[in-house]
Formats: C-alpha cells, sequence, structure tokens
C-alpha cells in the first residue's frame, strides 16, 4: 500500500512540475520580455497588455522566439535560443502563419477559428504583391495591427465592421502611397457617402456592408464582371434572381456589363427613386434605350404603374391619416394600407424582372386593395362630415333651447 501510494505522489508531482514548465512561460509568470519592456515604458509593451495574443497567454516569445524565462538579455534574445526580433513586411503572412495555420495549434484557443487564412491570402491581390517583393502590399498588420491586436467584435479593434472601411483607407485614400498602382483613391470618400456607408457609418448599421462584405477578407480581391452580380445577390437576394431571369442578364453578359454596378454604381452606390426609371430625365434606363425600342417602351410602362399605384397609396393614406387624427375607428384601413405599401416595395423590386407583363398584374391586384382603403377613407371623410353636420345642428338646437330658457327666467324675474 505505501508503494502504490508512493508510485502515485511521484507521478502527480511528476504531472505538476510538467505542467507548471508549460503553463508558466505562456501565462506570462516568467516572462522577462515583457516586464523588461514595461519597465522601460516601451510602446509595443504597453500596447501588448491589452493584445489578443497575451490576453489568451501568448507571451512576446510566442511570435519573436527566445528565453523569457531568462533575465539576462543575451540569453534571451540569443537566435539559438529561437529568436526572431521583428520581421520584414514580406515576412510577416509566413510568421502569423507559423500559429495561425497549424490547426491543432490553434484548437486549444479558438476550435472554431479558420486556419487556411494565409493560403487564402495569397491569392489575393495583396499575397501576389507580396511574393513579388513589394513591401508596400498590405498583410497580416496591416489590417490587424500589430501589439494591440484586438477581436472582431471589439468596437475598438481595427477590423471590426465599423472600422473596416477607415482601416482600408489607411492605404487605399492615400495618393501618395498608391500611385504607383494607378488606382482611383476615392473609394472611401464614395463610400462614406453611399446608402451602405451612411447606413453602417451614420447610422450604426452593422449590417450594412464594409470593403470585406464585398472584396473578401484574407482573399480581398476586386470582383470581375461576371463575379459583381454575385457579390451584390448574397444580400439582395430576391433582386438577384429577378434579374438572373431577366432578358438584361443575356445583354449585359454579351457586352460585358457588370451586373448591379451599371445601374448603381460602384463604392458610391446611391438609393435610387422612381424618377430614376422611365422615359424621363434623371432616368437610367435611358443610357440604353431610346424611342421606339421595346426597352424604351417597357421602362415607360413599368413606371407609370408604379406612379400610379404610388398615386392612390398615396391618397388613401392621407385620408386614413385625416380620419384617424378625427377619432374615426380605421384601425383594419391602416392594416390593408400597409400590406398596400409592401406592395408597392415589392413593384420596385419587380422592376429587376424587366417584365412590364408583370409589372401591369401586380399593379393590378395592388390597386385593387389600395382602392377599397380609398373608398374606406372617402366613407370615414363622409362620416366626420356627418358627425360635424349632426354636432353644428345639436349646438344650434342647444343654443336656440337655452336662448328661450333664458327669455323665460328673465319674464318671471320682471314680475317680481
Amino acid at each position: 500500500m505505501k508503494s502504490f501510494l508512493k508510485k502515485v505522489i511521484v507521478r502527480t508531482s511528476f504531472i505538476v512540475m510538467a505542467a507548471a514548465t508549460l503553463i508558466l512561460p505562456v501565462r506570462g509568470f516568467a516572462d522577462s520580455c515583457l516586464d523588461c519592456h514595461l519597465e522601460l515604458e516601451d510602446e509595443a509593451a504597453l500596447s501588448f497588455k491589452v493584445d489578443v495574443h497575451n490576453i489568451d497567454g501568448v507571451s512576446c516569445a510566442g511570435c519573436h522566439g527566445g528565453d523569457p524565462a531568462s533575465d539576462d538579455q543575451e540569453i534571451a534574445m540569443d537566435s539559438r535560443n529561437g529568436f526572431v526580433g521583428a520581421p520584414n513586411p514580406l515576412e510577416i503572412p509566413q510568421f502569423c502563419g507559423k500559429c495561425h495555420s497549424d490547426p491543432a495549434y490553434m484548437r486549444q484557443y479558438n476550435p472554431s477559428l479558420a486556419t487556411d487564412q494565409v493560403d487564402k491570402y495569397w491569392t489575393s491581390h495583396h499575397g501576389k504583391l507580396n511574393r513579388s517583393g513589394d513591401e508596400k502590399a498590405a498583410q497580416c498588420s496591416s489590417c490587424h495591427g500589430v501589439h494591440e491586436m484586438r477581436p472582431p467584435s471589439d468596437p475598438r479593434s481595427m477590423v471590426y465592421s465599423k472600422n473596416v472601411p477607415q482601416t482600408c483607407s489607411e492605404c487605399h485614400a492615400d495618393a501618395d502611397y498608391m500611385a504607383k498602382y494607378q488606382i482611383s483613391v476615392s473609394q472611401f470618400q464614395d463610400y462614406q457617402g453611399s446608402v451602405h456607408g451612411v447606413a453602417l457609418l451614420e447610422k450604426n448599421d452593422l449590417g450594412a456592408p464594409a470593403c470585406n462584405d464585398c472584396h473578401g477578407n484574407h482573399a480581398a480581391m476586386p470582383p470581375g464582371i461576371s463575379s459583381i452580380g454575385r457579390v451584390c445577390f448574397q444580400c439582395h437576394l430576391a433582386e438577384g434572381e429577378l434579374f438572373s431571369q431577366s432578358p438584361h442578364k443575356v445583354g449585359f453578359d454579351e457586352l460585358g456589363v457588370p451586373e448591379c454596378a451599371f445601374c448603381h454604381g460602384h463604392h458610391a452606390v446611391h438609393a435610387l427613386t422612381d424618377e430614376n426609371i422611365g422615359v424621363e430625365q434623371p432616368s437610367i434606363c435611358l443610357q440604353c434605350h431610346s424611342e421606339g425600342e421595346a426597352g424604351y417602351e417597357a421602362a415607360s410602362t413599368m413606371k407609370n404603374e408604379i406612379i400610379k399605384l404610388k398615386k392612390k397609396y398615396e391618397d388613401a393614406e392621407t385620408l386614413i391619416a385625416d380620419a384617424a387624427r378625427k377619432g374615426i375607428e380605421v384601425s383594419d384601413e391602416q392594416f390593408e394600407l400597409r400590406n398596400v405599401r409592401q406592395s408597392l416595395i415589392n413593384l420596385r423590386k419587380l422592376i429587376h424582372a424587366f417584365n412590364p407583363d408583370s409589372v401591369v398584374t401586380t399593379t393590378e391586384s395592388a390597386m385593387e386593395a389600395a382602392n377599397e382603403v380609398y373608398l374606406a377613407g372617402v366613407q370615414s371623410t363622409e362620416e366626420v362630415k356627418t358627425r360635424r353636420t349632426g354636432f353644428l345642428i345639436f349646438s344650434v338646437i342647444t343654443l336656440i333651447l337655452v336662448a328661450i330658457l333664458y327669455v323665460i327666467v328673465r319674464k318671471k324675474t320682471s314680475y317680481h
């Protein structure tokens, strides 16, 4: 029994010591690198205190190598102990990939984190430039930072969804930095004023697309003419399905015209109005279609149907709103009016099919409901008039009775 207990104690001690040798360097209990640089008030060390790597227990040596257990600088930073120092920009993808491309290693920190980021990076425009020896090309630290990396869910992170446009603009809005690449540097400015930019940056709608939603993350690449539509269809699925079945799909493919972007723009995507369709300026349809063409007539028909339903909806809405303000019960009509409004929204989406017949059919159905609401609004208006007339008659009769009563009282008073 004593022999058995002795073995258990020895083995337990061995396990504890082995665990300690693994945990201590990782968790920072013996990290001379960080301790020394913090004493020097080194900016990188101060930033690293909140870095996701440090929080998860990966010390300086986890990236830079060396011996963090030694207080001797020469030993701690000896290349024989694996010290590699700061990599140059061309080495950073492989530098980060030592851990981030190792599924077994990354599983102990975040099993759900993909480990193919570096492989994807090499397929990107940035990665190809990096491999060609271009040190200005964006790599991991360009987007994620260096010693103050935070998770994407942290609003202070460079890759937090709302911060991504600003992060990309550090390079792409710098005319001097981008001069050699001969590409526009207005993307960020265009995006800021776009419907997407306003939604994300001003309205804090985190569901609105940032640069990476269209261009990709590690495999960032400008969408080609044939893939722009697919990018937009990720969010605008209904419009995408309608367009894919439209005659414009075939025509755009034959002409090599970019889907979606041709009518809506690229980075400066603005919300279109009913004025942007039809056969009058500023209609987009007029860019391609002239009077006498089938497309011209189709655009005219679709615009007229939309305007017809819109007018009926607005007239009905005015009547119902007025009736509600005057105390008429119109909750059923208000509900039906919301359905008409949704039909109007769907009608505008249906334009992407460029099929005037389907637009006419949809409008006719919606107009029936709109007319019913409108008639209910007219009846409510008449009811208001009836109530007013009745109240006026009642008021007149009441005044007459009051006057008669007054006269009678005065007469009786005069007798006394």
